[in-house]
C-alpha cells in the first residue's frame, strides 16, 4: 500500500497548502492540519469583562453589601470566566485528518457539532464510502469523506477534510482528491471490455458443383 500511495503521489503531485489546511508528507503518512482559529476581540472582551466583575465582587465583599448583591456579582463573574474558557477551547481545537497506509486507516480529528468536544474516530479505508470534490455555498470548493465505523453499522457519516478551497486552486484539490480515492479505493472503474468478435468463416463451395444459369450479369 505505501508503494502505492508513492506512485499515486508521482503521479498526482499535492500541494503543501490547500484551502484552510497544511498537508504534511511523512512515511506512509499523510497528514493535513486546519488552521487554528485566532481567539480574537471576543475572548479579550469576555475576560476583561470577568476581570471587572471579579474586582466588583470583591468590592462587595469589602463593603459588605447585600447577599443578593455579592451573589449576583460572583455568579456573572462566574459566567464571563466560562465563556472565556469556552473561546479558548474553541480556538485551540484543530480540525485535523492522518492517511496511514501502514494499517490502512484514516484517522479524523474533529469538535462535535453541539457540544464542540473534541472527538476522534479511526476508519478502516474499507470503511470509507464515498471522497467528493463539491461545491461550497459561497462558491469554494471542499473535499469531504462518508464512512461508516464499522460493518455492522448502517449509518453513513460526513466529515471535512478540507474546506474553503478557492478556485484557484481547483488543479490542486482535483490531484488531492485523486489521490485520496485512489487510497480509499474508489477509483473509477475500469470499462467492461467488448465480447471478443467471433470470426465468421466465409461459407466453402466446390467449383465443381456450381451450375452456370446462362444469364449474362447485370
Amino acid at each position: 500500500m505505501t508503494g502505492r500511495f508513492e506512485e499515486a503521489l508521482a503521479q498526482n503531485p499535492a500541494p503543501k497548502r490547500l484551502g484552510d489546511i497544511q498537508l504534511r508528507y511523512e512515511p506512509s503518512l499523510l497528514i493535513g492540519e486546519a488552521d487554528r482559529a485566532p481567539r480574537g476581540a471576543l475572548f479579550t472582551a469576555v475576560l476583561l469583562v470577568g476581570a471587572a466583575l471579579g474586582l466588583s465582587t470583591l468590592g462587595a465583599l469589602v463593603t459588605h453589601a447585600s447577599v443578593e448583591t455579592i451573589a449576583g456579582c460572583a455568579l456573572l463573574t462566574g459566567g464571563a470566566f466560562i465563556a472565556a474558557v469556552q473561546l479558548d477551547q474553541r480556538a485551540r481545537r484543530q480540525r485535523r485528518f492522518v492517511l496511514n497506509f501502514g494499517t490502512t486507516s484514516l484517522r479524523l480529528d474533529f469538535s462535535s457539532p453541539f457540544a464542540n468536544h473534541p472527538r476522534t474516530l479511526v476508519v478502516h479505508f474499507d470503511g470509507v464510502r464515498d471522497c467528493a470534490l463539491c461545491t461550497q455555498g459561497d462558491g469554494q470548493l471542499a473535499i469531504t469523506v462518508d464512512f461508516v465505523t464499522s460493518d455492522h453499522s448502517p449509518q453513513v457519516l460526513r466529515e471535512v477534510l478540507v474546506a474553503h478551497i478557492p478556485l484557484a486552486q481547483e488543479a490542486a484539490a482535483v490531484r488531492l482528491h485523486r489521490v485520496l480515492k485512489g487510497a480509499f479505493g474508489l477509483g473509477e472503474p475500469a470499462p467492461p471490455e467488448p465480447p471478443p468478435s467471433k470470426s465468421v468463416e466465409p461459407d466453402s463451395f466446390e467449383p465443381d458443383s456450381f451450375e452456370p444459369t446462362g444469364e449474362e450479369p447485370r
